[in-house]
């Protein structure tokens, strides 16, 4: 796989620019809140990866914005979304939560 080119300084403002904030989990619908909370739960990395695909809508100007082709970026996609299911299930388990 290829490895993802990014200095120091571009990781810190990604990470401040897209932070979680825990206190957006109160007071919303459960599916919301199940959602954000599966998104906390995969590693930070990912995570930036993920929202940045949401908000450009590109794999490739994501692949800009880290230094990496487009197919990288699309093969972490599909492994985040795998981690994000398998944490949202494990939520409505632990939670006794129901569709």
């Amino acid at each position: 796989m290829e490895r993802i080119s990014i200095t120091p300084k571009e990781l810190r403002d990604i990470m401040k620019e897209y932070a979680f904030d825990d206190d957006i989990m109160n007071d919303e619908p459960q599916k919301v809140r199940v959602a954000k909370m599966a998104l906390a739960r995969i590693n930070e990395a990912d995570r930036i990866i993920f929202t940045l695909a949401l908000d450009k809508q590109s794999s490739r100007e994501v692949g800009k914005i880290l230094g990496c082709s487009h197919s990288t970026i699309l093969k972490q996609l599909a492994k985040i979304k795998k981690d994000l299911m398998r944490e949202v299930l494990a939520i409505i388990e632990d939670e006794g939560l129901e569709d």
